[in-house]
């Protein structure tokens, strides 16, 4: 992923950078490329956003946390892959948007409505759908395919705010009649950097929210229809914002923004509602072990809530990094036991017997060395390295001590 990530960088850089040639009415003309200066401005403008949404989306999945590779796998696929197929796609349906006599979609809001939204969608998602095939068996809740949409479409998003910005500034240092470039720019980030940052990761977390749901139903039908819908939802939606953001006044849009607000607001309450169910069910499933003798009480009770999870976290980690991360370590594989069962009570496991026991077994051969009851644990106090530790001092008897006469 990081040759087809670099890859798609140098390329995209290339194609901005140089100048593009144009003709018009039998005259030729250059569009300058983007600068270096203007790509450095982008960048240093469009990183906070992406920052700040990254982490939120990392945060969000507690129960069910992948590991960094995934995390990585699904941000840069956004900023790199999605955004170099996007680019030529766009560029290929604006083209073919293109008609002669009459109205020109290519030259005003069409390419962004008709075209841009379905591609975009598309390029974001096609790393969840291969996610998904490639360990469907562990991609089964809801937040925690919004988790890796959300970084697909902030990387995504980080690299369109990079190109539109430097754009706007390169724009404006070659046009006198544009203004002061700062200004410029500023309006700009303040519109897709803050005011509508949310616009891709709601798009895209439709479609992972559709796709969760269908894997974890048991129908075939609804496997394909409720990933379908969620996939058009984000098309739609994006449909409608791109349209309303290229013909409606700047006066309609405020208000418009409120809306925007009130459907971020839904879906941060059904985020919280699925996560408190997740805990939930957690506690349930691994009640049944329970109840077989097969795990203690304290598994369930530590588990099921995020706050015990995240206490027992710390206290492994003030106890050394060892401990912290095999305590990870037995969090994951009990949460995999929980969805594990909760796939066999729903129907959607047929043979789980060996799987269970190789996680029952990981997990008694983990608790040795993890902390598994957060109830009452303690943080340990700093304990310095044996390098950094001062040696005492040992007391010096200086009487003279005679040895017994040998007989």
């Amino acid at each position: 992923m990081v040759l087809i990530s670099a890859a798609c960088l140098i390329h995209t850089y290339v194609i901005v950078h140089a100048d593009t040639e144009v003709e018009r009415e039998g005259q030729k003309g250059v569009i300058p490329g983007i600068t270096n200066q203007s790509l450095k401005l982008g960048f240093h403008y469009a990183w906070p956003t992406a920052a700040v949404w990254s982490a939120i989306f990392i945060l969000i999945d507690r129960f069910r946390t992948r590991h960094l590779h995934v995390w990585f796998l699904c941000f840069c696929w956004g900023a790199c892959g999605a955004t170099w197929v996007s680019m030529h796609v766009n560029t290929w349906m604006a083209g073919m948007l293109s008609v002669t006599g009459g109205v020109d979609p290519a030259s005003g809001a069409g390419p962004a409505v008709y075209s841009a939204p379905f591609v975009e969608e598309s390029c974001k998602a096609l790393v969840l759908f291969v996610l998904a095939v490639g360990t469907g068996r562990r991609m089964t809740s809801v937040v925690q395919t919004v988790s890796m949409a959300g970084l697909s479409a902030v990387g995504f998003a980080f690299v369109e705010n990079i190109m539109y910005y430097a754009r706007a500034d390169n724009y404006a240092r070659v046009t006198a009649s544009a203004g002061d470039p700062k200004q410029a720019v500023m309006e700009l980030v303040l519109l897709r950097g803050v005011y509508t940052s949310f616009g891709h990761p709601l798009f895209t977390s439709m479609t992972g929210i559709g796709l969760a749901l269908g894997l974890r139903a048991r129908s075939r039908l609804v496997r394909i229809l409720v990933p379908t819908t969620g996939f058009v939802m984000a098309v739609v939606g994006h449909m409608l914002f791109n349209g309303f953001s290229s013909v409606l006044p700047m006066a309609t849009l405020k208000k418009l923004w409120f809306v925007a607000l009130g459907i971020v607001a839904s879906v941060v309450v059904f985020m919280v509602i699925r996560t408190v169910r997740e805990g939930n069910m957690i506690r349930h499933r691994l009640e049944d072990y329970i109840k077989a003798g097969w795990l203690p009480a304290s598994d369930a009770d530590t588990l099921a809530a995020l706050r015990r999870r995240q206490w027992a976290a710390l206290v492994a980690l003030s106890q050394g990094l060892r401990r912290w991360w095999r305590t990870l370590e037995f969090l994951r594989v009990g949460t995999d036991l929980a969805y594990l069962r909760d796939a066999v009570v729903r129907g959607l496991d047929d043979d789980p017997g060996p799987r269970q026991i190789q996680l029952i077994n990981r997990m008694n051969a983990l608790r040795p060395m993890a902390v598994t009851v957060a109830r009452g644990a303690k943080l340990s106090k700093p304990r310095l390295p044996a390098f950094l530790k001062r040696r005492r001092n040992q007391p010096v008897n200086n009487e003279l001590q005679w040895a017994p006469p040998q007989a």
